[in-house]
């Protein structure tokens, strides 16, 4: 007999129910909550205001960025072009200090002159096409490197020269005065334009004429969409010496902005355009572009966005006419015949002839009729299973133990026959006192085994630290870089290898596991050596002397071989780094260094960067490879802090 519960609709919520289920029952309709197929409308409708409302946010923001990344690009093409021009100027004005600058000017031999003239014009650039000697006395051209300039009326014969003579003329200062037209003129089919300078030795004026066609070439190439020119100060046409009305685009806000020594986007119906002034000048270049072509890529994606908006929703409306139509009406027959079950008749009808999932769930309702009994022992067994495995875990981890104290023992193991030996060494010393024989030396070396014994006791129980406690750092002291990386090198069998500490700094840290750090970044360096030569930083520590070396005193520190390995250390923006000029880390392993086992040495273990990574990350640092340096490896250790 079963116990009926209180009707539907009244029975208890259970405590677990959660905070949004809460606000979902106040919020949607009980009618809503009731019925799955309102649920499945109601879902469908949300979707499609989601798919709507991001497909046109999206759109808005796409069409924004691509705007402003063409603005962007048409800004700096104006700039490009700005200081192209700049560089011209000042390209012209630097020969025309060298033409003027000479002594022959002085001599009043109009021979003279000429010759220097037409030497200078040969030795000068392409752009250079004449050099005149003008007296602004007289009006008259003295020399040129064109016979028929000489003896003629600047006034008649180029009345170009006139503005810029008559401006460096003007200029009484001490400085260096040179001026140039401020537009082009025509002259035998080019568009010229005249630099004045008076010379260094006498009353005259020289003046030197430049291709100004040859000189802007790159303004008027058709690589791209973009248009560019260059106007004066009142908005006419540097290269149009015909133009007699200042252009349009002379009275817009950008143009104002440009000619006060800023970069600026004017917008109009059709077109776009970017001023940016020329420094030396007051010039300003214009690089025009169409909307159409401009904004190319933003109609095109807004395009595709649409179609997709449409595309989903399309598919969005055949997917729930189809998943209601196949799973609201089974699912109300379902829950027609579950409640006959949960009214204990077990002989209700569950065949289906479906085989999807709603033909499985049918199936599924079946088999919970006639196995119930089963799963209950299923349960039971999943427990008894469950308390083994947590018994078996136990014991796993007991022998984790044991294999970290084993491995303890299997270290210590070589380091015993090592005090042997060492124990012999020191009894040998003692017989050899009245020898001739460098007992110094020889004590020495015990002590550098007694040292490295000491070195390996503590990296073994730093070790087992590690294996068993939280990876993390208690104690630190101020450290100093430089001190550290050199007690780290001494601890490195590092043959015929250099290092170099180019500068240094203090800071916070545990100074053991810290020498670990670089002593496996040494190791790292040396097995995976190069044979090419110290990087260009390391040659110019050297040369001037700025950088901290630490030889190795059993060899020359310079390659010999061809195999050894020059490692940096350094100072980083909040950290340090550790380079070499090795070969480098391929590109694919980068992101896979710092994990156990990780090598591409034949006889390595891969466990030297994993420990790198595991003792910087306890001292909340962080450690990554620097992908932009090409002359090796490099390894920066950031968020260190220190002075």
């Amino acid at each position: 007999m079963t116990e009926s519960g209180p009707p539907e609709g009244e029975r208890e919520e259970g405590p677990e129910r959660s905070l949004v289920s809460r606000v979902a029952r106040s919020v949607v309709p009980g009618v809503v909550r009731r019925s799955y197929a309102l649920k499945l409308a109601l879902a469908l409708f949300v979707v499609v205001l989601l798919i709507a409302g991001i497909g046109v946010v999206s759109y808005v923001q796409i069409q924004g960025i691509i705007e402003a990344d063409a603005e962007d690009t048409l800004r700096s093409t104006a700039t490009v072009q700005s200081d192209a021009v700049g560089e011209w100027i000042d390209g012209i004005e630097s020969q025309t200090r060298g033409i003027a600058t000479s002594d022959v000017y002085g001599t009043r031999d109009r021979e003279a002159i000429r010759d220097h003239l037409r030497d200078s014009q040969a030795l000068a650039g392409e752009d250079v096409v004449g050099a005149h000697y003008v007296d602004p006395e007289s009006d008259e051209i003295v020399a040129s490197t064109d016979p028929e300039y000489e003896g003629e009326s600047v006034a008649t014969t180029v009345p170009a020269w006139n503005d810029p003579i008559e401006r460096v003329t003007a200029d009484s200062g001490d400085g260096d005065p040179i001026a140039s037209s401020d537009r082009a003129y025509e002259r035998n089919g080019r568009l010229l334009m005249a630099f004045a300078r008076p010379v260094r030795v006498g009353d005259g004026v020289l003046v030197v004429v430049a291709d100004v066609r040859q000189g802007f070439e790159q303004l008027y190439r058709s690589e791209t969409i973009t248009t560019t020119r260059v106007l004066t100060a009142d908005g006419r046409e540097v290269t149009a010496p015909r133009q007699s009305r200042p252009a349009p685009l002379s009275d817009s806000s950008a143009f104002d902005g440009a000619r006060d020594g800023k970069t600026a986007i004017h917008d109009r119906e059709s077109d776009v355009f970017a001023f940016a002034p020329v420094d030396g000048t007051d010039w300003i270049v214009v690089a025009e572009a169409p909307k159409a072509q401009l904004y190319q890529a933003g109609e095109t994606v807004g395009r595709n966005v649409a179609v997709l908006i449409v595309t989903s929703l399309a598919a969005l409306a055949v997917v729930g006419l189809v998943l209601g139509r196949g799973t609201v009406l089974p699912l109300i027959r379902l829950r027609e015949r579950t409640r006959a079950l949960e009214d204990g008749e077990f002989d209700v009808d569950l065949r289906t002839d479906r085989e999807d999932e709603i033909g499985r769930l049918f199936t599924s309702f079946a088999a919970m009729r006639d196995t119930l009994r089963t799963q209950i022992r299923e349960t039971e067994a999943a427990r008894e299973r469950a308390e083994r495995s947590s018994q078996k875990l136990a014991r796993q981890n007991e022998r984790l133990d044991q294999f970290a104290s084993t491995v303890s023992h299997d270290l210590r193991n070589p380091l015993n026959v090592a005090d042997g030996y060492r124990d012999l060494l020191e009894s040998k010393l003692a017989d050899a006192e009245s020898e001739d024989v460098d007992l110094e030396e020889l004590r020495e070396y015990a002590t550098r085994i007694d040292e490295s014994h000491e070195r390996m006791e503590t990296i073994i129980d730093d070790v087992l630290a590690l294996a068993r406690e939280e990876n993390t750092i208690d104690d630190t002291v101020s450290v100093d870089l430089e001190s550290v990386a050199a007690d780290a090198w001494a601890n490195v069998d590092h043959e015929d290898s250099t290092v170099s500490v180019v500068g240094s700094r203090t800071f916070e840290a545990d100074r053991e596991r810290l020498l670990r750090v670089f002593e496996n970044l040494f190791r790292n360096s040396i097995e995976h050596g190069s044979t090419s030569p110290p990087s260009h930083a390391q040659e110019d520590a050297v040369e001037h002397g700025s950088t901290s070396s630490i030889p190795n005193p059993e060899q020359n520190p310079v390659q010999q071989d061809g195999s050894s390995v020059s490692i940096e250390v350094g100072p980083a923006e909040t950290g340090f780094y550790v380079a070499d000029d090795g070969p480098g880390i391929p590109t694919d392993a980068v992101d896979d260094v710092f994990e156990y086992g990780a090598t591409t040495a034949e006889d390595g273990t891969g466990f030297g960067l994993a420990i790198v990574e595991s003792i910087v990350s306890a001292h909340d640092w962080t450690i990554a490879v620097d992908e932009s340096y090409d002359d090796g490896a490099k390894f920066v250790v950031s968020d260190v802090g220190g002075e």
